[in-house]
């Protein structure tokens, strides 16, 4: 990131627009029957004289929110769940992994899966790269090894042959990780 100042930098505020949208008309629509609500028990408040009636219709108005919101916010809670658990998994080396991510929910969430899919994906197929390089290094060391205790250039090979082996050694570190098949 550039060396901008928190003035100088560019605030872009609708950046899925309709996530963002929906939430907002999510909100307004409790705010709406919010008031609604105090509308309706303000005017029974006063028909009928009640002193516990506008702290009754707080904690009814409270708990209607507080369930309302755990609704709504399941709906990104469970993806965020699932891209959470996968990563937690790729990070530990698992490459086989899948994330999967149901129709209903957010495009965003879609394309998160989408990366880490093909994150997975790459890191798969380079960890099979290695893996059949270090097959052909080991059959390369087990030739070189052969040639040396029969006594063929044994003092030429002998230095390029521990290299080759801490090579192969290297490779196998590195592959360890990862679950590839």
């Amino acid at each position: 990131m550039s060396e901008r100042s928190y003035f100088e930098r560019r605030h872009i505020y609708l950046i899925n627009k309709e996530f963002q949208g929906r939430f907002a008309a999510f909100v307004i629509t409790i705010l709406i029957g919010y008031s609604f609500i105090l509308l309706m028990f303000q005017k029974l408040a006063k028909s009928v004289s009640f002193p516990l009636m506008i702290p009754i219709v707080f904690g009814i108005l409270i708990i209607f929110i507080g369930v309302a919101s755990i609704f709504y916010s399941h709906r990104f809670a469970g993806p965020l769940f699932a891209i959470n658990r996968a990563t937690k998994e790729v990070a530990k080396g698992d490459l086989l992994i899948k994330l999967f991510i149901r129709k209903e929910h957010n495009i965003i969430f879609h394309q998160i899966a989408d990366n880490i899919n093909n994150i997975t994906d790459n890191f798969r197929e380079t960890a099979l790269k290695m893996e059949e390089k270090l097959i052909l290094l080991s059959k390369e060391t087990h030739g070189l090894s052969e040639k040396i205790a029969s006594g063929k250039l044994k003092n030429e090979l002998a230095s390029q042959m521990e290299k080759v082996l801490k090579i192969e050694k290297e490779l196998q570190a590195a592959l360890k990780p990862f679950k590839v098949c």
